[in-house]
């Protein structure tokens, strides 16, 4: 996009004449600025209309990331159109002003909080959608508002298993205290009380985790935590990190938020790895160890709620959209090989998502629980 599109764009915002998909394009840049300026600030009349307008249509960003704007530089509007123009300049595919080619019998909402926990005794309980999260106490199993969903002592100290579907989120808080936060086809399976001189989880898919601190009674060392994913073990005593381990994905990524954290792979192959905080390892199906430092936004976004896209391939944002919308993805013709980046609530609907990334040559169509992607033109 030119600058003087852009500049036309924000124009139109100001004015109130932009279609919505331009609204949404506009604000969703200053929602990227409030992501990486955090000490700037916002000319007054500008902070005024877009705040206004995020807290009436984006609700689910909250008080606490629309207060960032109030740290703009009063040079907001300028920088807005630079990066309008210049995300296009980049090579970016992202939001174009062409018509939208969506085509869907029905719209789908966006994901929420879904779960089931099956016992040790086999039964599955499909839990309160109106609650975010369980808590596995030492006399059984309760939402996060206290109120009981299993009162049975006897089934609470065996293995239980947290399964969070596509287009789904849940938390728990485990006997420990530790803190562990699923996303979108996930699976966690963990003891209903942790032995004394270990703490072992099993994790499927993505997880946020807080980890707290625990020392044995005897010798006053840390008892170690443990986290088994597809080909690595994580171990740490006390700390936050995220860990990606989707079957359909190339790499299982764990990525260190504070403290300290040791990733081996089960093959043994390879030596372990050390991660500082902003350190993410990855680990390939033949069990090569890879370090490098990422942006923790980036990473840890959906825990907030947000889409974060960085120079996202099409097919790893279409994997995203898959698990979180409970799509399944279908191309007709190649993967698009495009990129994209930008800012996204997690709470639009799907259809919503789709016209910011579409593009005139290519078409998604939607039926039932089905996308293809038409992109031989790509």
């Amino acid at each position: 996009m030119e600058e003087r599109r852009a500049k036309e764009l924000l124009e139109r915002y100001r004015q109130g004449r932009c279609s919505d998909v331009e609204r949404r394009q506009v604000e969703s840049w200053y929602l990227h600025m409030a992501e990486v300026m955090e000490d700037a600030e916002l000319a007054a009349s500008d902070y005024v209309r877009v705040d206004k307008n995020l807290r009436n249509r984006l609700p689910i960003i909250g008080d606490k990331r629309v207060k960032k704007f109030r740290r703009f530089l009063p040079y907001a509007a300028a920088l807005t159109i630079a990066c309008l123009a210049g995300w296009w300049i980049f090579g970016e595919r992202w939001w174009v002003d062409s018509s939208p080619m969506v085509v869907s019998v029905e719209d789908i909402p966006p994901g929420g909080n879904r779960a089931s926990l099956t016992l040790a005794d086999g039964r599955t309980l499909q839990l309160s959608e109106a609650q975010s999260g369980i808590v596995i106490g030492s006399n059984g199993v309760s939402y996060g508002n206290g109120s009981t969903l299993v009162d049975d002592r006897s089934l609470t100290t065996q293995a239980q298993t947290l399964t969070v579907p596509r287009g789904g989120t849940y938390q728990v808080t485990l006997p420990d205290g530790s803190k562990v936060w699923l996303n979108s086809a996930s699976t966690l399976t963990y003891p209903g009380r942790f032995g004394d001189d270990a703490r072992l989880v099993e994790l499927e898919g993505e997880a946020y985790f807080s980890v707290s601190k625990i020392r044995e009674k005897e010798n006053g060392q840390n008892i170690p935590f443990k986290v088994l994913s597809a080909g690595q073990i994580v171990e740490v005593l006390g700390t936050e990190f995220n860990i990606l381990s989707y079957p359909d994905e190339p790499l299982v990524k764990t990525t260190l938020v504070e403290g300290c954290v040791r990733v081996a792979a089960t093959s043994g192959k390879h030596p372990s790895l050390v991660l500082a905080p902003g350190e993410q390892s990855s680990i390939s199906a033949d069990g090569v160890v890879n370090k490098a430092n990422v942006s923790l936004k980036k990473e840890v976004a959906w825990k907030s709620g947000v889409f974060y896209f960085d120079e996202t391939s099409f097919a790893e944002l279409m994997r995203q959209v898959s698990r979180w919308y409970n799509v399944d993805i279908r191309y007709a013709g190649d993967v698009p090989q495009a990129s994209f980046s930008g800012v996204m609530n997690r709470q639009v609907s799907l259809k919503t998502l789709l016209e910011f990334l579409n593009e005139s040559t290519a078409q998604f169509t939607l039926t039932g629980r089905t996308l293809t992607i038409q992109s031989d033109t790509f």
